[in-house]
């Protein structure tokens, strides 16, 4: 279970790349637990690419307020202005309870803190789906999605031997396949009474604005979890008549085999096919036409490639509808702030909102569920490899490496803490 001593990993807010494991010495005794709140302490969580968005994108939209302050956190480290603690996803574990209907030992999926220092949530349980929703007003701005913690059946153990790679993938990828289901079924789906803008936002959105029938798809990033999980939807989880022509991935070299391997694309291309003057070329290739529909989606491709064949296709077809799910982790080039014009941006919480409305709790998280087995079974199972670490040490060797490139984009890492 980790050191006696509480571990956090504390983070510099101007560079993300700089992070610190800070001891707690002083951690004990813990704050009182008011009625009605439990106490959690973190057990599996990942480190993905979409952590360092947490991070990179923390002051704008509150992830640097999900946990207080600890009071114990030594100096330099409780400097809020410059440094600060972000979330990962993962499986946690009620370590005390003062609410009747969460006994101690119950397992939460959910946004957790990276580190073993327990934390309180102030907490209601949703009736209709058994979810435990935080309600504390420090998180109150948050977008929802970050706020609902799904509890494991009673018994399970998600570190147990029979469910500890199941719990691994949920940590690595399951809020990201989310947003794919989220984008195949409401933003690009196929029931006109059930679409939503991208963004999620009460704004038009139209069947032909979602219409991916005969579309050329055009995927930058494609060996991230959220593309993948998309290609999986649009090939696997279609009607036959609502299904692209296409489904292109734009990637690095160094991924390119592993993006061929998972049998969801119909041409891998690298950057430098799309870029450098070679746009136009490319377009042609794959067969874009004035009568073309075609869906450049952004899932934190490297560079301006995206840019580039954005200013090729616009020039052939006027049918373009252009995503932005993710930006460049290195922080260079593609990114929110280099989004061509006429872009618009998808926001999983916001459409996950609007979903829930249309499909009710219930279909939706039995739906959503379902999809995430498939995914898992065949992609995750059969193309990806989990990289299991221990301890928060390994979590920071393994953040390190992810920010320098150096992960093969086959692993998912996971940590027991």
């Amino acid at each position: 279970m980790g050191s006696t001593t509480p571990q956090v990993q504390i983070i510099d807010k101007s560079d993300h790349t700089k992070q610190y494991v800070v001891t707690l010495n002083d951690a004990y005794p813990l704050p009182s637990l008011e009625k009605g709140n439990i106490r959690i302490r973190s057990r599996i969580i990942s480190v993905t690419t979409n952590t360092f968005t947490y991070a990179r994108l923390g002051h704008v939209l509150g992830w640097w307020n999900v946990w207080p302050a600890i009071p114990s956190l030594p100096a330099p480290y409780d400097d809020s202005s410059k440094y600060g603690r972000i979330s990962a996803w993962g499986y946690c574990e009620v370590t005390e309870s003062q609410n009747d209907k969460i006994p101690v030992g119950t397992q939460l999926f959910g946004y957790l803190p990276i580190g073993d220092y327990p934390e309180i949530l102030q907490v209601v349980v949703d009736d209709e789906t058994g979810h435990i929703l935080e309600t504390t007003e420090r998180r109150a701005g948050l977008m929802h999605i970050y706020n609902r913690y799904l509890p494991s059946p009673p018994g399970v153990d998600p570190l147990s031997a029979d469910t500890r790679s199941s719990a691994a993938w949920d940590a690595v990828a399951r809020p990201l396949a989310e947003t794919s289901y989220l984008l195949n079924r409401h933003a690009f789906g196929w029931d006109k009474t059930k679409l939503v803008h991208p963004s999620g936002a009460p704004v038009p959105w139209t069947s032909d604005d979602a219409s991916l029938a005969d579309a050329v798809v055009v995927l930058f990033g494609a060996s991230g979890k959220t593309a993948l999980g998309l290609a999986h939807q649009l090939r696997r989880a279609r009607p036959a008549e609502h299904q692209p022509r296409k489904v292109v991935a734009v990637g690095s070299a160094k991924s390119r085999d592993f993006t061929e391997g998972t049998g969801l694309f119909s041409d891998v291309l690298l950057y430098e096919d799309v870029s450098g003057g070679t746009s136009a070329s490319v377009v042609a290739k794959l067969g874009i036409d004035a009568n073309t529909k075609v869906l450049l989606a952004n899932f934190g491709g490297r560079g301006t490639a995206d840019q580039e064949l954005h200013a090729a296709v616009t020039r052939v077809s006027k049918n373009v509808v252009t995503l932005m799910v993710g930006g460049d982790p290195t922080g260079n080039g593609s990114g929110f702030g280099s989004m061509p014009s006429g872009s618009v941006v998808c926001s999983a919480s916001h459409l996950r909102d609007a979903a829930l409305k249309l499909d009710g709790a219930t279909a939706y998280f039995e739906n959503s569920a379902r999809e995430w087995s498939r995914f898992k079974e065949d992609v995750a199972a059969k193309a990806m490899k989990l990289q299991w670490g221990k301890g928060l040490q390994e979590y920071s060797q393994g953040w390190d490496a992810l920010c320098s490139g150096s992960v093969d984009p086959t692993l998912g890492l996971v940590y027991e803490i």
